[in-house]
């Protein structure tokens, strides 16, 4: 359940940054994380109006927190994929790689305790009503991979790889196409046994917040979420280690082949990013020192 709302709140802060062609549409966003992040939460039960409440304290002390703490990370991580060129190492990329999932890791550590003590408020129904929530999740996407199977793992992970670029400015051209393809084809498709850990992993998480009035509880569940990053057995994590390494290798291969027309607009879109963080980060000191 939580790395599905992790995975929400990162999709949340990638679009406010890649929206529009301007600083000032992706500041003006992000002015509304804690609102789009509010109407978020409220789809998962019917809570009462102190819930709500708190819910909204948290949103905005994250906003706070994460354009203190995380906002700077981001821009330290623009600045390294701004300097890639065709020698750039695969440690290099996997430096970047590391540095996006440790912010990934600090969201998820940042709600744990909040999640934590507004656990302790929900009552029965609540519980019932989020438990629906994420089962209605689970089968929308059920739907959405029986709308895909006419498509091969190979071709939907190209499609995202593509994509990927294409959000940096890089248009891959036929041959980085081939590059890619080739490179990328030894990933294994292990989506149906992360999709199976994954609802295994929430059906616990509702176990224990059903517990929520007995002793022990907060351990419990403070236990469980610490153990959302390494679910599996070992051979499911070296399953994982192993398409890492793939990928990075595939990414290399690909910044390797590009021309310097590509870089110049790769450039040039990690300083609308740039100058959206700094522009928001303005804001946010204007805004403490008024």
């Amino acid at each position: 359940m939580l790395l599905k709302i992790n995975i929400k709140i990162i999709s949340t802060i990638s679009f406010i940054l890649l929206m529009g062609a301007c600083s000032i549409a992706g500041s003006w966003a992000y002015g509304k994380l804690d609102g789009y992040l509010n109407n978020y939460f409220f789809t998962f039960a019917n809570f009462t109006q102190a819930q709500e409440k708190e819910i909204k304290t948290v949103t905005r002390d994250f906003k706070y927190w994460l354009t203190k703490e995380q906002l700077p990370e981001i821009e330290l991580i623009l600045n390294k994929v701004n300097s890639l060129n065709r020698l750039s190492s695969s440690d290099e990329i996997d430096s970047i790689y590391r540095s996006g999932s440790d912010i990934f890791i600090s969201v998820n550590t940042y709600f744990n305790s909040k999640l934590i003590k507004f656990s302790l408020t929900l009552d029965k129904k609540q519980i019932g009503e989020i438990e629906n929530h994420f089962l209605e999740i689970q089968e929308k996407r059920e739907e959405e991979k029986k709308d895909r199977d006419d498509e091969t793992y190979e071709e939907r992970l190209q499609k995202n790889y593509i994509s990927g670029f294409k959000r940096i400015g890089i248009d891959l051209n036929s041959q980085q196409r081939i590059i890619l393809a080739s490179s990328i084809k030894d990933i294994e498709d292990n989506s149906e046994e992360w999709n199976l850990l994954q609802a295994k992993w929430t059906e616990e998480m509702i176990s224990i917040l059903k517990t929520n009035q007995q002793n022990g509880f907060e351990e419990k569940l403070n236990n469980h979420l610490s153990g959302l990053f390494d679910l599996g057995p070992p051979s499911f994590r070296d399953k994982i280690e192993k398409n890492r390494i793939i990928g990075i290798a595939a990414i290399k291969n690909t910044i390797s082949s590009m021309n310097d027309s590509q870089f110049k607009k790769m450039q040039k879109s990690i300083r609308v990013y740039q100058r959206s963080i700094n522009r928001i980060l303005e804001n946010q000191n204007q805004e403490g020192s008024s």
